[in-house]
């Protein structure tokens, strides 16, 4: 087996300002994996959120490629924690296996191939105004999704909804309010139609969810990485947010979109940002969800080619020369 990996830069179209900060371009882990014949590739992104960085990515990389390499058998998840080191590397074993065995990541999976798919988009921090003028220039989403922190909350989804009130409305809060500001807003949103809040309050500070009942429903996604995280989620949120960078690939993924699915929870696909190749096998994951917030590849000046085909609000799907 061969792999080798290295590091991307991604120049964003414009920056993107969420609560805990800005995202201005992206620096994107690919792994490549060889037999000879047969290529297979994945992709990671390190995120400032949970301080991650390309250096400490690909270090993690180097520390397992004599194992990778070697020819012996091993466990993934037990040589790797989860994260977008072994997103990449999962990512790229699930694209050889595919290549090697001629078929597609759906024969794979056992997962039908849904052709289509509905997406949001994401809306970043900005004045009323702008935030307004930014979502009727992407009217043709069906859902938009909208960032927001504690201030001008309810200024700016006013301004929003008068601007496409045809448009479902979900909101992200990355962990930027406190309990009685989520208790407050999540009356107030109503009346904009606001269906979905993602992580209103802090990672680990959202204990005191457990004896509130929201009104509108609330979304795990800083909270939840992977299955030994529902215990925790059950009974404080009624949905999740699955990312292939916080389960560290589409293995784990798999596993705790089914899990999720028996316990009773809702689900959506979410993406720390990345190229089509990081939202092809998170694509798949969306075949279980609620929301597909996989629009990633819309930030960037330029996609990789081949690339996922976006719209009228709609993903199709990627074709298996990309990946899978």
């Amino acid at each position: 087996m061969e792999m080798k990996y290295y590091v991307e830069d991604w120049e964003v179209l414009r920056p993107l300002k969420v609560a805990i900060g800005v995202l201005s371009k992206t620096e994107a882990v690919i792994v490549e994996l060889g037999d000879g014949p047969h290529r297979g590739r994945g992709e990671g992104i390190p995120i400032f959120v949970f301080d991650q960085t390309s250096e400490e990515t690909i270090a993690e990389l180097e520390a397992v490629h004599s194992v990778i390499t070697s020819g012996n058998d091993f466990q993934l998840d037990e040589l790797m924690k989860p994260g977008p080191a072994r997103n990449a590397l999962d990512c790229a074993m699930w694209d050889l296996r595919a290549k090697k065995e001629g078929k597609s990541i759906w024969e794979l999976t056992g997962i039908p191939d849904p052709g289509r798919q509905v997406v949001d988009q994401t809306i970043g921090i900005g004045t009323p105004e702008e935030m307004a003028a930014n979502a009727l220039r992407n009217k043709e989403y069906p859902i938009i999704k909208v960032k927001l922190d504690n201030q001008l909350v309810e200024e700016r989804m006013s301004a929003i909804h008068e601007a496409v009130p045809e448009c479902r409305l979900v909101i992200d809060v990355n962990q930027g309010w406190n309990l009685e500001e989520l208790k407050h807003y999540a009356v107030a949103l109503q009346k904009f139609g606001v269906e979905m809040i993602e992580q209103p309050l802090p990672r680990f500070q959202d204990e005191e969810l457990i004896n509130y009942e929201s009104p509108i429903i609330l979304c795990a996604d800083e909270t939840v990485h992977t299955r030994a995280d529902l215990d925790y989620v059950e009974g404080r949120y009624g949905m999740i947010n699955i990312k292939l960078d916080k389960t560290g690939g589409l293995t784990e993924a798999l596993a705790l979109a089914r899990e999720a699915e028996q316990r009773g929870l809702k689900i959506m696909v979410g993406n720390m940002g990345g190229t089509s190749l990081s939202m092809a096998p998170a694509y798949v994951i969306g075949t279980f969800c609620e929301y597909r917030d996989l629009d990633g590849p819309t930030l960037y000046r330029h996609d990789r080619e081949p690339a996922m085909k976006y719209e009228n609000g709609y993903a199709h799907s990627f074709v298996p020369e990309m990946w899978g």
